[in-house]
């Protein structure tokens, strides 16, 4: 793996990394180095900080440790990746595999009245194993926008932003309100959900159909622009914004660079 020349080399290495992250201890930390060259307008200069944590990142991907051995009478969780071709099946049927997920697909297969053909071979093979459905945790608040942004609401319905009216009887300091934000695009059309979380913890759940298709990055863009255009309707002047696109969120900051022109000037309607 030789070490990055470049800018758009160093992002490709981090891209990578990052698929692998769940499997890398401490990556933030290992990485450090390289988020200073990752800032606009900064030169590309590989120095010898970079240069050791590359080699320290390379040389823990030859040789991974072993975390933890084994209990005996624990489940073992175990990250697989589908390929043409079965490998180690006598090996899983020996033991019981925990299915990680955020649906359990398993259930949908078996309420089926009648099956098709490939729905009908998948379900004869899966009986040839002890499989238990664990739901997937997600962050709260977060799991509200998802589900909204999969289940956006339909355009002919009118959009409800009252809020309540409060007398102020008194000046103190709260904390800011919180706003979730995320965005999904699929065949039948593209959404976006927003959740707000007052000061006082009150949860307030919005979802948007978009009328145009769209990628998956400019539906997070979109939703993140309803959601600040509500906060300023609302006279929000202080936000924390949360989301799951990273490269949303820091070309916001302007850590990342838009390339695209299509998005450039939805940042810039961010930033305005």
């Amino acid at each position: 793996m030789p070490e990055p020349r470049n800018i758009h080399e160093l992002k490709s290495l981090q891209g990578k990394l990052a698929y692998l992250r769940r499997f890398i201890s401490n990556l933030a930390g290992r990485c450090q180095p390289f988020s200073r060259l990752m800032k606009k307008d900064v030169p590309f200069e590989w120095d010898e900080a970079c240069d050791k944590a590359f080699k320290s990142i390379k040389s823990y991907l030859m040789k991974p440790p072993v975390l933890v051995a084994p209990i005996h009478g624990r489940p073992l969780i175990l990250y697989v990746a589908a390929q043409e071709r079965s490998k180690l099946k006598h090996y899983f049927q020996s033991h019981s595999i925990h299915l990680v997920s955020k649906a359990n697909p398993l259930k949908y297969v078996m309420i089926k009245p009648v099956l098709s053909d490939r729905l009908a071979r998948w379900y004869l093979q899966l009986q040839q194993f002890e499989i238990t459905y664990v739901p997937q945790k997600a962050i709260k608040g977060q799991v509200l926008a998802d589900f909204l942004a999969d289940h956006p609401m339909p355009a002919e319905w009118e959009l409800s932003d009252d809020l309540p009216d409060e007398d102020v009887l008194m000046v103190e300091i709260i904390p800011p309100w919180k706003m979730y934000f995320d965005g999904a695009s699929h065949k039948e059309g593209a959404g976006a959900g927003v959740v707000f979380v007052t000061s006082e913890g009150e949860v307030l759940p919005y979802s948007f159909t978009l009328t145009q298709n769209c990628s998956n990055n400019v539906a997070e863009y979109q939703a993140l622009i309803f959601g600040l255009e509500m906060a300023v309707d609302t006279k929000q002047r202080h936000l924390k914004v949360y989301g799951d696109s990273q490269l949303v969120i820091n070309q916001l900051l302007g850590l990342y660079e838009v390339k695209k022109l299509s998005c450039s000037h939805i940042i810039t309607m961010q930033k305005g």
